[in-house]
């Protein structure tokens, strides 16, 4: 018997549940931040020249003095090669297709005109394997700032629907913010811009 009274309790009550959850609407709030670069990444490819020989492959230039002749050229534009970083992850990760003696170096900078001088450097031997662009981060405050003005706009929104609906908005039921502090850069960095998004429900009366 106490049983019978728990399901039928239970029944009336699912219909308010499902017409309480259905009296809300979430709504997409937007604003736009502005991506700023802070570091530059560049990986350099120091190889062994080697040359044809009939049909067999002989050392034009070693790498020894591949890095040497490199090394020449980066004094000469004003940047000195003891900055850069062996990079032995990326050796290995290249290592099924190397059929020559190969290095890896990498410069991490600030300088944006600097990192754009490696790239232009050429050298016998020597390739730009890689490049990277890195974002400054946000902090929470920023990010506060911004996701606040995100919640502004999805009132807006919520508002202007509600007001087509007859009817109008209460408090904020939930938000969902999955922004983070990492930054990333889309498009090939041809727009510093970017939009960000919070996900809000609130209450429709």
């Amino acid at each position: 018997m106490k049983k019978l009274i728990y399901l039928v309790a239970l029944f009336c009550t699912i219909p308010l549940i499902s017409q309480e959850q259905s009296n809300t609407i979430s709504v997409i709030g937007e604003t736009e931040k502005t991506i700023i670069d802070q570091n530059y990444t560049v990986i350099i490819a120091l190889q062994q020249i080697m040359v044809y020989d009939g049909q067999v492959e002989v050392e034009a230039t070693s790498l020894e003095d591949v890095t040497r002749n490199y090394i020449k050229k980066l004094d000469e534009a004003g940047i000195d090669f003891s900055r850069f970083r062996r990079n032995t992850y990326y050796e290995l990760a290249m290592s099924y297709g190397q059929n020559r003696e190969t290095a890896y170096y990498y410069l991490k900078t600030t300088n944006k005109d600097e990192a754009r001088k490696i790239i232009n450097l050429k050298a016998s031997g020597v390739s730009v394997a890689s490049s990277e662009v890195e974002p400054k981060k946000l902090t929470d405050k920023e990010l506060a700032a911004l996701s606040t003005k995100a919640i502004e706009n999805a009132r807006e929104k919520a508002e202007l629907i509600a007001k087509k609906l007859n009817k109008t908005i209460g408090e904020i039921v939930s938000i969902s913010d999955q922004n983070t502090n990492t930054q990333y850069i889309q498009s090939y960095g041809t727009t510093s811009l970017q939009p960000h998004s919070v996900t809000v429900a609130f209450e429709l009366k």
